[in-house]
């Protein structure tokens, strides 16, 4: 007798993104473009991240680099960091010329006016042409994570990738820009939470998690036995499930394992649901996370890892919801 079997590896589509910076870059069409490949969404909260002792290296005129460390407020870890101005990846005419400039964090620490600067919330690169690409703490540790900018980090990524969870959500129907756009839970995320830290204010703490799938794997085995339209209907690409269906189902699966406190239905009779995978007759499917995040709800954490089968998974075996803690 054969099985059917679904693998779901779900991904950051896009950095992690506190509130305030959502409203000032969301309408930017290159991130606008990376944002709407997501149909899952987690908002949660975090201590704020920032750069600190951010320093300009002038000493080799032909390869410069900034120096910096990242801190997340009320936690003595750090990561040390070298970026190097000039790279292939990014912008690589040492001939142009560029500017640099940074953006603090609320309050603004007074009397910087000279390196090094500290209370950094992002910093932006730009070409004299007008090419410009910009860094926030976590975006920096997405780009290095995807090994599409040219940075040094030395320590554990993984201790500043941790949030607490809001409210899960999807937009399979809607651009997810849209679908936050006047969100009536996050209004009431940032009316009601109190900030995790002293002196950081709600906008800067909330922050948004845009997922979506890395892949889909679908394994079929047939026996001797087995009636064979179903090896053929696979063969022609028939039956196929759609993406938006396993989006659908994702968001019940995770609402109902986390519980996120701000969610009203909980899908407490998942795997059961109508819009789901429930009618796919699948002996087992699975989903995980594949970026180091930790999400942290009511009864404990669960945890992504850095490939396919690092992390924590998600598993419907036969009907039976668990989750599978490593």
């Amino acid at each position: 007798m054969g099985n059917n079997v679904l693998f779901n590896f779900l991904k950051l589509a896009y950095s992690p993104i506190s509130n305030y910076d959502f409203t000032v870059i969301k309408d930017d069409p290159i991130i606008k473009n990376y944002i709407n490949t997501s149909s899952l969404y987690i908002i949660a909260q975090r201590p704020v991240l920032t750069f600190e002792n951010f320093d300009i290296n002038p000493n080799d005129q032909f390869n410069p680099f900034i120096t910096f460390v990242i801190r997340q407020k009320g936690s003595d870890s750090e990561l040390q960091c070298k970026f190097p101005l000039f790279q292939d990846k990014l912008m690589n005419s040492q001939h142009q010329g560029m500017n640099i400039a940074v953006n603090y964090i609320y309050p603004e620490t007074e009397g910087q006016d000279k390196l090094p600067f500290h209370s950094v919330a992002n910093f932006v690169i730009a070409s004299l042409d007008g090419e410009f690409y910009w860094f926030s703490p976590e975006k920096l540790i997405y780009h290095f994570l995807r090994d599409a900018v040219d940075v040094e980090i030395i320590g554990d990524i993984s201790e500043f990738l941790k949030y607490q969870i809001h409210y899960i959500g999807k937009a399979t129907e809607q651009d997810v820009i849209k679908r936050l756009n006047g969100h009536s839970s996050l209004q009431e995320i940032l009316s009601r939470e109190e900030p995790l830290k002293y002196g950081s204010l709600p906008r800067d703490e909330i922050v948004i998690l845009f997922l979506c799938f890395e892949d889909n794997i679908v394994m079929n085995s047939f026996g001797p036995e087995d009636n064979l339209k179903p090896a053929v209907d696979i063969l022609m690409g028939k039956g196929q499930i759609p993406e938006s269906t396993i989006y659908l189902d994702a968001e019940k699966a995770l609402i109902s394992a986390l519980k996120p406190k701000y969610n009203r239905q909980l899908y407490k009779n998942y795997p059961k649901s109508k819009d789901g995978l429930d009618s796919f007759n699948l002996d087992y499917y699975s989903y995980t996370f594949i970026d180091p995040i930790t999400l942290l709800y009511n009864d404990g954490v669960i945890k992504g890892g850095y490939d396919f089968f690092d992390g924590d998974i998600f598993t419907i075996t036969n009907g039976n919801f668990e989750l599978n803690i490593k």
